[in-house]
């Protein structure tokens, strides 16, 4: 009798629960249905046709393809934008090809012709002999491309010394082809430090760092309206004004922290999103991060920056597998955890709770700063 009764309290929990789930889904599709929305506005999906801003930018990332320049670098933090501009410009040139992340070692080179296969004729690719290895590859590039090829090469930060030397032959030894480099602002000081015969090559760096408070609202108009609704609404201008003094016009964090305000509008049924409803610790100014303390900051502070800056979110226990020098994981533990309060409250960093613990990110202030500087 008393397994049945257990039975029957633990089926009626696991029905409460998925009843209880059900209900806010239809309170949250409801209150979608009641602003016009046929979806949710604000994902991070990586859309083309959701891109906004960085003109001025673009059109010198243009003018030097057009003008057949070797090697372009484009620099961006994360959530900049830069992955969402590239798969824009390659939806619309037939001659702009997109690798999404570099090869791990320089023997995969050999299949960078994959990439360009487009600009190939298909008799070219039949007959003409592939190389078997890297050094023959340039040889082989100059025999098939015969249009002007652009190859955008995402995340170039992450490829190794020996690969970027083997893209710096290749674009001294190919004609037809432009190498453009994607990366995180630390690949400026890399080839500073490791390949300054590439970085003179680089004609060009273009740098995203944030968008305008116009291009801003401009970037959640475009969503809501793609959603099925209208103009900004259920945003106001006094809450878009405040979502970009936050973000700094950060497009991911712009997108994450819409996100989170829809979601909260709808669990309390709010027919819009003003500055005067947001949580009061959060309407708070947060502390700007100073640029002349950024640069003399210590070892250890410089190194969480930089983690967050190439993984961010990380919590403390993801951050010490990156920082190695301590004793013991309980040490390590127990420094980061101080280090993170400091920089916390010097407004270099922010933190979310998720579940028990608690992630961290650059501020938007700090993201800036160091892109500007």
């Amino acid at each position: 009798m008393r397994q049945i009764l257990l039975y029957n309290v633990h089926v009626n929990f696991i029905a409460d629960f998925i009843m209880e789930g059900q209900t806010e889904r239809e309170q949250y599709r409801a209150w979608l249905r009641k602003q016009n929305l046929k979806r949710t506005p604000f994902t991070l999906e990586i859309n083309p046709i959701l891109r906004v801003g960085y003109e001025n930018q673009i059109s010198a990332l243009l003018r030097n393809i057009d003008q057949k320049q070797k090697i372009i670098v484009l620099l961006g933090p994360t959530g900049s934008g830069k992955t969402s501009l590239i798969n824009d410009l390659c939806g619309k040139e037939k001659n702009f090809f997109f690798m999404a992340k570099p090869p791990r070692e320089t023997a995969e080179l050999i299949e960078l012709p994959k990439y360009l296969s487009r600009n190939i004729p298909i008799s070219t690719r039949i007959f003409t002999k592939k190389p078997k290895n890297i050094q023959n590859l340039p040889t082989y590039l100059n025999k098939v491309l015969s249009e002007h090829s652009i190859l955008f090469i995402d995340e170039a930060h992450e490829a190794s010394i020996e690969v970027l030397e083997w893209f710096r032959v290749i674009s001294d030894q190919v004609q037809n082809l432009t190498l453009v480099f994607s990366a995180l602002p630390l690949f400026e000081d890399l080839l500073t430090q490791n390949l300054e015969t590439l970085k003179k090559r680089v004609t060009e760096k273009i740098e995203l760092s944030a968008l305008s408070f116009e291009e801003t609202r401009n970037l959640i108009k475009k969503r809501i309206e793609y959603a099925g609704g209208k103009d900004i609404h259920p945003f106001t201008r006094d809450s878009v004004q405040y979502i970009y003094q936050r973000t700094g016009g950060f497009p991911r964090d712009i997108i994450t922290m819409c996100n989170a305000l829809i979601n909260t509008a709808a669990q309390k049924n709010q027919p819009y999103i003003d500055h005067s409803q947001m949580a009061e610790e959060e309407i708070l100014p947060k502390k700007n991060a100073d640029l002349d303390k950024l640069r003399g900051l210590p070892d250890k502070q410089k190194q969480v920056i930089d983690l967050l800056l190439d993984k961010e979110p990380l919590s403390p226990t993801e951050m010490i597998k990156h920082m190695n020098d301590y004793p013991s994981e309980k040490h390590a533990l127990r420094a980061v955890n101080n280090l993170l309060k400091r920089m916390l409250d010097e407004g270099y960093i922010e933190r979310d709770k998720t579940g028990k613990t608690f992630e961290y990110i650059l501020s938007p202030s700090t993201r800036t700063k160091l892109i500007r500087a």
